[in-house]
């Protein structure tokens, strides 16, 4: 049972892309990522713009080449779904997995079930022409070879990657002016949360990606080279396991205890109704100073864990709790 929990948190530091509730908790459906090496097994190559009119990518996952402009997309997690319709191109859209809420418009489209248990029925029915994907899945980069799919994975582990990925993006759908102007809005929106913040000293934060209900075991937190770490320290925060050479590890109270963090936030997904119960968990630990002087601050906006276009509004979100004063008009 904490093997299964163990994989359902990190799952859920994984981009929150995919998601089902358990134990009351919300269950991003990455557990791919766990067995690929969460991070060092991320770090690929994955595209490479043909100066011709194809576009060939050095991901030996996917498909090799692909000459047409694609006009019946599917997009496998809810980060790309946001990035194809940011650029312009959702009429294009075929397909999204069966957690993609945003934007509205992807009200109407086809859904293709969860990244881990994609219908393949589903996804041969609608024919498409590009079938955009996250993470290493060699499964699916097999069975889209077999029936002629354009397959394109991408990596979302950090700002970088998210930035990579929408001019990957942008290249296959002609869609590169469009492109390089939303990486241009992503980049002022940073800019702007790092300019409110300013020269204020970082406080230090202790980020809660879940825990067992009813006991605060099975903590899991992120490491520096993800981009929540990136946003945290960005909003103003200093990351308390920015060091720990694990891209989402699982802590231990003790250690915990031992880094004191100033500031406790648990993020992303959270049902409002169980926050007093999780609020509850925390307070068994009042050793630490951010529970006994009640700095401990819950995030239900499912967006937070998602990296795709919106996470301008994370680091918003975060510096608003980490540095309140500078907010105040």
């Amino acid at each position: 049972m904490m093997e299964k929990r163990r994989f359902d948190i990190r799952s859920q530091a994984m981009h929150n892309d995919e998601k089902t509730m358990v134990n009351g908790r919300v269950k991003t459906a990455l557990i791919f990522l766990a067995f690929a090496g969460l991070g060092t097994a991320l770090s690929l190559l994955l595209f490479k713009l043909d100066r011709g009119t194809g576009f060939k990518t050095d991901q030996t996952e996917s498909s090799a080449v692909f000459s047409a402009r694609p006009v019946r997309i599917i997009c496998g997690t809810p980060g790309l779904t946001e990035i194809v319709f940011s650029l312009g191109c959702g009429d294009r859209v075929v397909g999204v997995s069966r957690f993609s809420t945003y934007p509205p418009e992807v009200e109407g489209k086809a859904r293709i079930g969860g990244l881990i248990d994609p219908s393949r029925e589903k996804i041969l029915s609608l024919k498409p022409d590009l079938y955009l994907s996250q993470g290493r899945q060699g499964t699916m980069a097999d069975f889209c070879r077999k029936y002629g799919i354009p397959f394109f994975p991408l990596t979302l582990e950090n700002l970088s990657d998210l930035f990579a990925a929408i001019r990957s993006i942008g290249g296959l759908l002609n869609a590169r002016t469009e492109a390089e102007a939303l990486c241009l809005q992503i980049s002022k929106e940073l800019a702007a949360v790092r300019d409110r913040i300013g020269g204020r000293s970082p406080r230090t934060v202790f980020l809660s990606l879940g825990h067992t209900p009813g006991e605060l075991t099975g903590i899991m937190t992120m490491g520096e080279g993800t981009f929540l770490h990136e946003l945290l320290e960005l909003a103003g925060g200093r990351n308390i396991f920015s060091e720990v050479g694990a891209s989402y590890p699982q802590i231990s109270k003790e250690v915990l205890i031992s880094r004191q963090p100033r500031i406790i936030i648990e993020i992303g997904g959270l049902p409002v109704g169980k926050i007093d119960l999780l609020r509850q968990d925390w307070q068994k630990l009042s050793i630490l100073e951010a529970v006994a002087e009640d700095r401990i601050y819950f995030l239900t906006e499912d967006f937070l864990l998602i990296p795709g276009v919106r996470v301008g509004q994370t680091a918003d979100r975060l510096a608003r709790v980490i540095h309140p004063e500078a907010y105040i008009e």
